[in-house]
């Protein structure tokens, strides 16, 4: 996969819409770690199903062996969906739209990958949970 810098503008495809990239990780360049608000995981998992931007080939975790994830998600949390061949895409409030590969669920979860909180923010607003609360995430 592609390494982009958190925050950075999307120039994965050509879709011509006006993204922000998230979650485009790779060895040799590091990340925030940390520890990431559950709200966030079930958002992302909720909106894996949605399979934006799917690709044909599949892209491996480049972390660790893991083959290819597989989670439960869609909006029940029901749904078998496979990591590494699609985008989660979310709408923060100011209208910025952000991408991460379906991946940065794994990343999250085993390999303690800590996204932007503008992020973590949209993700929440776009799957529709309780964002009154503020979001708990820490740094390592």
């Amino acid at each position: 996969m592609t390494y982009y810098p958190d925050l950075t503008t999307y120039e994965y495809d050509a879709s011509g819409q006006e993204m922000l990239n998230v979650g485009w990780l790779t060895p040799g360049h590091a990340y925030r770690t940390g520890i990431v608000d559950d709200r966030v995981t079930d958002a992302l998992k909720a909106l894996s199903s949605a399979y934006d931007n799917q690709m044909r080939g599949v892209h491996h975790c480049e972390f660790c062996s893991t083959e290819r994830p597989v989670i439960l998600g869609g909006p029940a949390l029901d749904t078998q969906v496979w990591l590494g061949s699609a985008e989660i895409r979310a709408r923060g409030a100011d209208g910025t739209v952000y991408s991460a590969p379906n991946l940065v669920i794994h990343y999250i979860a085993e390999h303690r990958y800590c996204p932007p909180v503008e992020f973590c923010r949209a993700v929440v607003r776009t799957a529709g949970a309780d964002t009154t609360d503020e979001l708990v995430l820490s740094d390592d």
